[in-house]
């Protein structure tokens, strides 16, 4: 007789898909964006932008979601969410076909501003519906497999965005990138038709007091504002200071900002192959716990980044930094997405506070001191005082 599989397997099964597929919506969403941070590092001369014009650019998108994050909030409260994802896609879609025009600063800066706000509520949807399918024992591990594959949005971007800009210029890279963007509205309506007509909404039991919320509020601004602010907006720089415009390997010749997009591919690849470890993990041995082993781990492998960036210690250790920033994200995430959608608002801005800073920060460390080495000592630092705050907090 066929075995009829256990209630735990099925339910297990029942999740997974519509997380899977809200993630690959979110993931041809990204596209656009994560090609900016691939290309406009080594182009911005071409295209008129100073160093500090260039910071402004790749924070801009996350400063105004510090305003937006609480209007996605409240909409998505009031409106069906596959039809505000859908409307947000295609804007996102549209965006990246301005970023195709090569405008002038102040209508690329225009440009990433309108994408902070749409982001504000693709990120929304995509972190509370999965969050929202699973139970609470679960929700690291469900959010894992969310992140996981969104973060194959960012490896594709990043590879297939470089080898675009190498091969056919700056135009014809977003333009295809705004083309696949589209793809995304397929996955969303495929996504909530899987999905229960009615998903509870988990609470954290009892209120949080002020000092513990500003504590998990200092930890996600570190988050982020070393993880994806400092380290990867000056990593295309810090290649082309050493590496010069190309790099030839025999009689190939590869264009930087390729190997740009190699090694920040690492990056995304580790965030998705480990998220469903890393979210598991978590949920079995605890937020608090896996917060200070991995803020603790990073910040290690910062100092070491930091101490030995001109030899071959360089990459093993900035991939620890890259693994425990993975785990750092999600538990903090999974943590503010149980406690509701007003507290992972909260987390979400203090988030994006950290990645519009870091950009801002790397690159004006790097035109006082003129070498990029000194953004590892920051995050050093950072970390360092996000580890202290992670062992203070009471369980």
């Amino acid at each position: 007789m066929p075995r009829t599989p256990s209630p735990a397997h099925a339910s297990t099964r029942s999740e997974r898909t519509p997380v899977v597929l809200i993630g690959l919506a979110v993931a041809f969403s990204l596209l656009g964006d994560v090609t900016i941070y691939t290309v406009l590092p080594i182009h911005h001369e071409t295209l008129g932008f100073g160093p500090l014009e260039v910071g402004i650019l790749l924070s801009a998108n996350r400063w105004v979601r510090l305003l937006t994050n609480d209007l996605a909030r409240r909409v998505l409260e009031r409106r069906r969410p596959r039809h505000v994802l859908a409307l947000v896609l295609c804007a996102g879609s549209l965006i990246t076909l301005l970023y195709a025009t090569a405008p002038p600063f102040w209508l690329f800066l225009l440009g990433r501003m309108a994408w902070g706000a749409v982001w504000s509520f693709i990120r929304h949807t995509g972190v509370m519906t999965s969050i929202r399918v699973g139970t609470r024992a679960r929700a690291a591990g469900v959010l894992g497999v969310y992140n996981g594959t969104v973060q194959l949005g960012f490896i594709a971007g990043t590879l297939a965005g470089a080898a675009l800009f190498d091969l056919m210029g700056f135009a014809a890279a977003f333009s295809v990138m705004a083309l696949f963007s589209l793809s995304g509205i397929a996955f969303d309506y495929l996504a909530f038709g899987r999905l229960p007509e009615q998903a509870p909404a988990p609470a954290q039991p009892g209120a949080t007091g002020r000092a513990r919320d500003a504590a998990i509020l200092l930890r996600s601004f570190v988050t982020t504002c070393v993880g994806v602010g400092l380290i990867i907006s000056t990593l295309g720089f810090a290649l082309r200071e050493r590496f010069g415009a190309t790099v030839e390997l025999g009689s190939l010749v590869i264009g930087i900002a390729t190997i740009n997009g190699i090694l920040i591919a690492l990056h995304y690849g580790i965030n998705s192959a480990g998220s469903p470890l890393l979210g598991a993990g978590i949920d079995r041995f605890g937020r608090r716990i896996s917060e200070i082993v991995a803020f603790s781990t990073g910040t290690a492998a910062l100092v070491a980044a930091a101490l030995f960036a001109a030899t071959p210690v360089l990459v093993p250790v900035v991939v620890v930094f890259f693994v425990a920033n993975v785990a750092c994200r999600l538990s903090l995430t999974s943590r503010a997405g149980l406690a509701g959608s007003a507290s992972f608002s909260r987390v979400m801005t203090a988030a994006d506070l950290g990645a519009a800073s870091g950009p801002l920060i790397g690159w004006l460390a790097i035109e006082r001191v003129g070498s990029p080495d000194v953004v590892f000592a920051i995050g050093a630092g950072l970390y360092a005082v996000a580890t202290v705050a992670a062992i203070a907090q009471r369980r």
